[in-house]
């Protein structure tokens, strides 16, 4: 019996700010929220299309819509209807006759007639955006709010449907039996809130009418019709429930019993009152609408956690190790609060390590509700309420639904209990009641909380809901937490006697305990009150104002009763005449003085006669006084003239024992009469519904039998027409055979091979004449017949033209036995032509990939995985062929090139071009390998697929790269040539003085230039292979510019290292020429070499007076002393300072 909002009365809005701070009317009209899921659509359009404008309501459905896909539904419900529709982008002003719906993958909510989007806190499947927009409906349109659950599995809108009908709106779910999927209206109908059961085509209209009727009068006439009928209407619900609820709210009552008539149809209180007292499911709907049970798992979560660290870890910790913690939950509905409580405490208990010792009592009075409790079966989308560490420890889940494991149900134990007229729980440690307090009126909640102060123990804790308080009981119940509404019970016995509700039945005995001390003082106690209230004389204690706080003994013969003895009514106005004019100023000079005060000779006036008394004021400490009454003399009775004494004789005692036992024995004899008609009749009704539910037993066998043939007779149906359908239509060529290969059916193109007619139905296939060569078909038949496997082999036509597939299958019925065989015979004469061709091309495609070199693959993007033959394994170094990772391709390829072929790949398999990369393979064995490759992405291919070749490039490569570097060579060497020139000029110039001479001294050194040059080059006939030649040669060009020192033992050079010693001292010789020796006037030059066990080394000395500066950039000369070194395979070592530069080369073998 747990609200989800507080009970406030709805705010009147007529308009709404819009966000750029214009008014807009607020649309006044009934606001309907629509939930649906699976076969929605369905039940939408049916009710949606029964809509005739204007309705005056507006529409919202929250349907559960896939996040990752855009929505069609407005634009489906669009032609169904004539509202208008709109899907919800965020801040719409509610309007009428207009149909909203949310948008995929996100939530909806409603605040002061605005539609506003929100995201999903909870991960898919915990979501239930249905349950989250009623709730935030009900809050902001209170009984203008409509709630309509359709089609769908699960229960999402059940939790937000009681939120509904909790402020006063209305509830409309599709009849389950017309809907495709019906777990969420069956959920709906399940909590016994719901208004209207209906089709969806009538869902509008029963809407409008409900609506129509609400407002035909105003809200004051209602109550007027209702308020003078509630007392009635309380004493037939007692009557038909066992359930007071005078003491509830007056305005809640009213308003509940409006909306009942609403639903009925009913005008007038009266009627209304009439109906309930002859319909008892009316007054059971009633009952229900009383006791609106919206709950959830941690309701208010902040509030739970004070409660954890406040309350139930201290009760943990502080447990007597003899008794256990015993927690009450009165109103407990469906168990969740309950549950709550349980898991906090074993949550607790595990997490300091304490034992669990908790037993914890949970009730209601609804039964139905406590049935639930008890099943501990909640809802999915319920989960998203239990924090994530407790739910994976204390949760059960299943398909659509979720269990409370079982060491927490344990804790708990569910009861049917009233708190109006049950006896109270005693030793509860702590007791959770919340929003229940909130639909009680001020009486019943005046007599409650005294109950939960008599209930729980000293230190002890009280629990309310959020909008619930102690109010005037304050002294009762301190509050820890203010906020969170937790109270903590003080220390001390109350002073002051309770009426107990059920003060007649037995009180439970007490557990005995020998060991303990506190058994003399309860019996002390018993005595003391025992004393006070049989022996004492008649005492209250009273406030300086008069209230009762508590009162002692008899007093109905000073007093006006009842009185309820739980404060809050004055001893003033109850006193009787004589006694009422002196409490007054008694109670002030008591308090003034501060010290006992006495009143004698007061007559109290009754009915009956006059008592004199005196009275005695005596200040306690706690600012409270204690009044004392004593009798002063005896009853004078009231003289009356027609009174008349009754005569002392005792016959009339003994006539009234006769009769007494006369009508005891018939008593007696009517109650076992009684009995054994009940017993019978309770005979008579177990037989009876015995035989009941094996009549429905059987009608439910016969209904799935029924259903089973019918689904039958439509299979067989649409079999036999797509038999007939396929036999018309096919190519193939069929004849179904029986066991005896007679005829039974065949194709149409069975008679280009068999001229079968309709009459052939029944004749041996052997008496039918064939075009087909031989008649092994007929052997085949035969033994496919005779349980043999299916056979397949090739036949062909007498004329030898046609060649045609044979295949003879077994022919099997139901039960997997044969019953005869099926001729299939196809004709292949132009796919084996087709086949022959395709051989041919085939090859020659083989045999030109092969001449090609050219590899074959194939790559998987999905799977980033490549698939090669032994051609493209061999050219990108995957070793074997078949499948390899891409990764494992990458690795080969440098790190830019290997993102180059991902990005090329990525960009062909999402279609934008084809496949094109260079490949720059890095192998263990070898040198770079460079493969051009070309892909082509299969469109429709499932899954992707990328087909592509790959050409082994690096010959071109090599080849190109030899063409730049002659070209580098050649244009170093032609400035070296000029270079050297140049320096030859310049020498002769010093030492020449005759033009004629020196010109012809140039002619001399340039040819000399050109045969070092032709050295280089072993195809002429001017190659060397002697070193002292080589040497000499490549010098000869400076021998007498400076002197040349030229020595060492004969050496041979095979023809292929010619070229690269030359390069070697050629690049040396032009260094010297424009660095060195040679380019000075006053330098010396020798070349030497000998042979060590290194092999041969060569000595390049100069020697100079200062040598020139030197470029210290690496230039293309550098890079072919370096070439030329690898390939003889030699190594350099160099000295150099002002006046020396020393060069020695060391080359093996």
């Amino acid at each position: 019996m747990e609200p989800d909002f507080p009970e406030t009365a709805r705010a009147e809005a007529p308009e709404a700010r819009s966000g750029a701070g214009a008014s807009v009317p607020r649309f006044a009209g009934p606001v309907v929220g629509i939930g649906a899921s699976a076969g929605g659509l369905e039940a939408l359009r049916e009710m949606l299309s029964r809509a005739q404008a204007p309705t005056g309501m507006a529409f919202v459905i929250v349907q559960h819509l896939d996040p990752n896909h855009e929505s069609m539904l407005a634009q489906l419900l669009d032609r169904h209807t004539d509202l208008n529709v709109l899907q919800c982008e965020g801040s719409e002003h509610i309007e009428g006759d207009t149909v909203y719906i949310i948008p995929p993958g996100r939530g909806l909510a409603i605040q002061q007639g605005v539609l506003e989007l929100t995201e999903f806190v909870q991960p898919r499947g915990l979501r239930r955006p249905i349950d989250d927009f009623f709730l935030s409906l009900a809050v902001d349109q209170q009984a203008n709010a409509a709630c309509v659950i359709l089609s769908g599995t699960g229960a999402d809108g059940t939790t937000g449907l009681r939120a509904v009908k909790e402020h006063g709106g209305v509830c409309v779910v599709q009849q389950p039996e017309t809907a495709r999927y019906d777990g969420m209206p069956v959920s709906a109908v399940g909590t016994g809130l719901v208004d209207f059961v209906q089709p969806p085509g009538e869902i509008v209209n029963c809407l409008a009418a409900f609506f129509r009727r609400r407002g035909a009068d105003t809200v004051d006439e209602q109550a007027d019709l209702v308020a003078d009928h509630v007392d009635d209407l309380c004493r037939v619900i007692r009557t038909a429930v066992g359930h007071d609820f005078s003491g509830y709210k007056r305005t809640t009552l009213i308003r509940r019993v409006e909306r009942r008539m609403h639903v009925l149809g009913i005008d007038a209180g009266r009627a209304y009152l009439a109906r309930i007292r002859v319909d008892k499911s009316e007054c059971d709907a009633l009952f229900r609408d009383l006791l609106i049970n919206v709950t959830r798992f941690f309701r208010d979560a902040e509030m739970f956690e004070v409660l954890r660290e406040r309350a139930i870890e201290p009760l943990l910790r502080n447990r007597d190790p003899d008794e256990d913690i015993r927690v009450w939950v009165p109103g407990c509905s469906s168990g969740e609060e309950a549950y709550s409580i349980a898991m906090l405490f074993a949550e607790a208990a595990r997490r300091h390590d304490l034992p669990l010792a908790v037993q914890i009592f949970a009730t209601d009075i609804d039964e139905r509700m406590l049935q639930i409790a008890r099943e501990a079966s909640y809802p999915a989308a319920a989960l998203a309420d239990i924090p994530g560490a407790l739910r994976e420890r204390y949760v059960v889940p299943h398909a659509e639904r979720f269990t409370i494991a079982s060491e927490i149900r344990d804790l708990i134990r569910f009861s049917s209990h009233s708190l109006v007229k049950d006896p109270p729980f005693s030793r509860i440690d702590l007791l959770s009641c919340r929003n229940l307090l909130i639909y009680f009126d001020d009486r019943l909640q005046q007599s409650v909380l005294p109950l939960f102060h008599y209930a729980v123990r000293p230190g002890g804790y009280l629990f309310l809901g959020p909008s619930e308080s102690v109010s005037r009981f304050e002294q009762l119940f301190p509050p820890i937490d203010q906020h969170a509404r937790l109270f903590e019970r003080p220390p001390g016995s109350p002073k002051y006697p309770i009426d107990l509700p059920g003060h007649a039945r037995r009180s439970e005995a007490r557990r005995a305990d020998d060991g303990r001390k506190a058994a003399p003082v309860a019996d002390e106690m018993a005595a003391a009150r025992r004393v006070l209230e049989r022996y004492a004389p008649p005492s209250m204690v009273l406030n300086e104002d008069g209230a009762i706080i508590a009162a002692y003994g008899r007093l109905s013969r000073y007093f006006d009763f009842p009185v309820t003895r739980t404060g809050g009514t004055s001893a003033i106005t109850l006193a009787r005449p004589g006694l009422r004019d002196v409490i007054g100023p008694l109670l002030r000079q008591t308090r003034d003085a501060r010290k006992r005060v006495v009143v004698r000779d007061v007559e109290v006036v009754s009915e009956y006669g006059v008592q004199q008394i005196e009275l005695v004021c005596d200040p306690l400490p706690d600012a409270t006084m204690l009044l004392v009454l004593r009798d002063a003399g005896a009853f004078r009775p009231s003289s009356d003239p027609d009174l008349v004494e009754m005569d002392a004789g005792g016959d009339h005692v003994e006539a009234l024992e006769e009769e007494l036992l006369r009508t005891r024995y018939k008593l007696r004899s009517t109650v076992e009469e009684l009995e054994t008609a009940n017993e019978e009749l309770k005979s008579s009704n177990e037989e009876m519904m015995s035989m009941n539910e094996e009549l429905q037993s059987t009608n439910e066998e016969l209904t799935t039998v029924n259903d089973e043939l019918k689904t039958k007779i439509d299979q067989l149906t649409v079999a036999n027409a797509d038999l007939r359908n396929f036999f018309e239509s096919t190519d193939l060529a069929v004849v179904v055979l029986d066991r005896e290969l007679r005829v039974r059916s065949f194709t149409g193109s069975a008679t280009t091979i068999f001229p079968l007619q309709p009459s052939d139905r029944g004749r041996p296939l052997a008496d039918v004449s064939t075009r087909l060569e031989g008649s092994e078909y007929l052997a085949d038949a035969r033994a496919v017949c005779a349980g043999g496997p299916a056979i397949q082999r090739r036949v062909v036509t007498r004329d030898g033209a046609r060649t045609l597939s044979l295949r003879v299958l077994p022919y099997r019925l139901q039960s997997a036995s044969v019953d005869g065989a099926t001729v299939v015979l196809t004709d292949i004469t132009e796919a084996l032509s087709l086949e022959r061709q395709l051989a041919a091309e085939r090859e020659r495609l083989d045999l030109a990939i092969k001449a090609g070199g050219i590899g074959i693959w194939e790559y998987l993007p999905d799977e980033e995985a490549i698939v090669v033959d032994a051609t493209a394994a061999a050219m990108l170094d995957l070793g074997l062929e078949g499948r390899h990772p891409l990764a494992d391709l990458t690795a080969r390829l440098p790190s830019e090139n290997g993102r180059e072929v991902r990005d090329a790949f990525a960009q062909a398999a999402r279609g934008h071009g084809d496949f094109e990369a260079r490949l720059h393979v890095r192998g263990d064995g070898h040198a770079t390998r460079y493969v051009r490759s070309y892909g082509r992405l299969i469109v429709g291919s499932a899954p992707l697929r990328i087909i592509g070749v790959s050409i082994d490039v690096s010959p071109e490569h090599a080849l190109t790269e030899t063409r730049d570097l002659m070209l580098r060579e050649m244009n170093h060497r032609v400035k070296n040539l000029f270079a050297i020139i140049g320096g030859m000029i310049t020498a002769g110039a010093r030492s020449q003085r005759d033009v004629a001479t020196f010109a012809h001294d140039m002619r001399e050194r340039i040819a000399a230039l050109g045969r070092a040059h032709s050295l280089a080059d072993h195809t002429t006939d001017q190659g060397i292979s002697d070193l002292t030649s080589l040497v000499g040669a490549t010098l000869q060009p400076y021998r007498d510019h400076i002197p040349t020192t030229i020595e060492g033992p004969p050496v041979a050079i095979d023809w292929r290292y010619v070229s690269s010693l030359a390069m070697i001292l050629h690049e040396c010789a032009t260094n010297s020429v424009k660095y060195g020796a040679l380019g000075a006037e006053d330098g010396r030059l020798s070349v030497t070499w000998e042979h060590r066990s290194e092999g041969l080394t060569l000595h390049w000395i100069e020697r100079m007076t200062r040598r020139a500066a030197v470029n210290t950039g690496r230039g293309f000369g550098s890079s072919l002393i370096e070439m030329s070194l690898q390939q003889l395979q030699a190594t350099v070592e160099r000295y150099l300072d002002e006046s020396r530069y020393e060069l020695t080369l060391v080359m093996p073998g």
